[in-house]
Parts: structure tokens; sequence; C-alpha cells
């Protein structure tokens, strides 16, 4: 008999309905309130505003260790090889562009990947306070969502080309919930649920250069390794696309990104009131997104 997994954490809090739709108001009063000969001014090479819709083929490969206050460090699990979750996904992203000025421009993609799988233990895993006996049937559900905020200053613009570079965050929300129980139901069963929320600055170069009159080529390249709080990691972020212009308010194209985090983390919430674990937490995200762009 299989475990009975807990309740598994939402795709979509009610936090994010609410910031979404905070923002997509903002981008309306900005689009009235700007004159429209202001909106064309960056054209082509920049949009003033522009609003992407994704669907993204995703590549996953996640590790994890979960340590614990009262016992020794935890048994490193990567999910998809020792889990059997999914490694490939496809979801929807969406992403938002305000070129502020000339030679300024704010952006923000957000994503949300959620997974669940259950196997069995080829071997005895540690993870928190639990230890998980070989042949146990285990359930993992995991739910990552990512913010990305990147601002850009621009100080080459060219009549068909203009790179630049500046400051990102990687806002990123992770859920962990792992149950366990025995073949048979005889010898023991146990869960635990881990979850941890926390920014990830990076450093930003930015690349976009008009090939003829339809035709938009823009790479992105990001890279930090920081300490902020609880929060010990580097990162890596990449993304490289090509776009058809279709008249002055649509756009088409395809982009691939990349992103790399490698986590020590500290301080990550469970669902025991007051109790704590320290980790580790390394995510490799390859996805290719075929995307529409509203411009205006």
């Amino acid at each position: 008999m299989r475990p009975k997994f807990p309740q598994e954490v939402s795709n979509v809090s009610q936090h994010k309905v609410s910031c979404v739709a905070v923002m997509g108001l903002a981008v309306v009063l900005l689009a009235v309130a700007t004159p429209a000969a202001a909106q064309r001014e960056y054209e082509p090479l920049f949009d003033k505003f522009n609003l992407r819709l994704e669907g993204s083929w995703m590549g996953i490969s996640t590790e994890m260790r979960l340590d614990s206050e009262l016992s020794d460090r935890g048994t490193t699990l990567n999910f998809e090889d020792d889990l059997d979750l999914e490694g490939s996904q496809t979801i929807p992203s969406v992403a938002f562009e305000w070129q502020i000025a000339k030679r300024h421009k704010l952006g923000v993609r957000w994503q949300d990947v959620s997974r669940d799988a259950t196997a069995a233990t080829l071997e005895e895993i540690h993870w928190g306070d639990e230890v998980i006996p070989v042949n146990a049937d285990v359930s993992l559900g995991f739910d990552t969502s990512q913010y990305y905020i990147d601002y850009a200053y621009f100080p080459w613009v060219k009549e068909q080309w203009a790179a630049g570079f500046g400051l990102g965050v990687r806002w990123i929300d992770i859920s962990a919930t792992l149950a366990w129980q025995t073949q048979g139901g005889s010898g023991g069963e146990g869960s635990t649920d881990t979850q941890g929320s926390g920014p990830l600055p990076y450093l930003y170069f930015e690349y976009r250069r008009l090939l003829g009159d339809d035709w938009r080529l823009f790479a992105g390249l990001g890279w930090l390794g920081v300490e902020v709080g609880d929060i010990d990691g580097s990162q890596y972020i990449g993304k490289l696309g090509i776009e058809y212009l279709l008249g002055r308010h649509w756009g088409f194209g395809v982009a691939g990104n990349y992103s790399a985090i490698d986590v020590d983390w500290k301080g990550l919430e469970t669902d025991q009131v007051g109790h704590l674990y320290n980790g580790t937490f390394n995510l490799d995200v390859n996805d290719v997104s075929i995307f529409a762009r509203y411009r205006f």
C-alpha cells in the first residue's frame, strides 16, 4: 500500500495573484498616461512597454540536503535520479519590460514549477529528523517559484544595436513535502514539510541587435556569489533569443534560458512550529520558450 501524501502546496498562492494583478494594473495606467509619440520613441530597438507570454519546455536537475539540529548531516538527494521526480516539464511564463528612458530598462519575469513523485528507497536516507529505511515508499511534492527583477543601464545605444549592464534580483520560494511509509505499513511512517524564501542578487549584462527591418536579437547574462541573511550561494543566468516584429504591436519568437543556483540555506522553516533546518539546494533549469510579445 502506498503512503498518502500530505496536501500539496498550492501552485499559485493568493499573494502571487495579487502581485500579478497589481503589476498588470500599473502597466495599464502607465500605458494610458504615456503619449503615443513617446511610446514609439525607442523603437524598434527597444519597446516603451512590452508584455511577453511564453510556453517553456524545461529540463530540470535538483539536489537538496536537509540537516537536522538533532542529528548529523543529512543525505544529499538528487530528486530526479533518487526519487523519480520528473526532469522535464512544460509550463507558462510571464515577463514584462519597461524602457524607462533611452538608456534605462526594467524587466520582470515569473515562473512556477510544481512536481510530485513516488519511489521506493534503495538506501537509508537521513532527511531532517527523519531516518527513512531501505525499501520504504517515499512520496515527494516539490514546488519552486521564481521572480526575476533586473535593471539595465545602456551606455552604448546605436542605430542597430545596444549594450548595457546593471543589477538583478531573483526572489525564490521553495517548498518540499516528503512523506514515507515502510512497505506493508508495519515498520513506521513519517513526513516533513520544509519551505524557504529569499533574494539572490546578481550582476547583469544585456545586448540586443536589429537584424534587418523585422528581426530583433537579444541576449543577457547574469552572475553573482553573495551571502544574504541565512542564504549563502551563487548563481548563473543566461538567455538568448530572436523574434520577428509583426507590425507596431506584436512580436513572436523563440528563446533559450539557463539558470543555475548553488545555495547553503540556514533556518529553513518546517511544519513543526519553532523548529528550523539547515541544508543545501542546487537547481539547474534549462528551458526553450516560444513567446508572443505585445508591444505598446
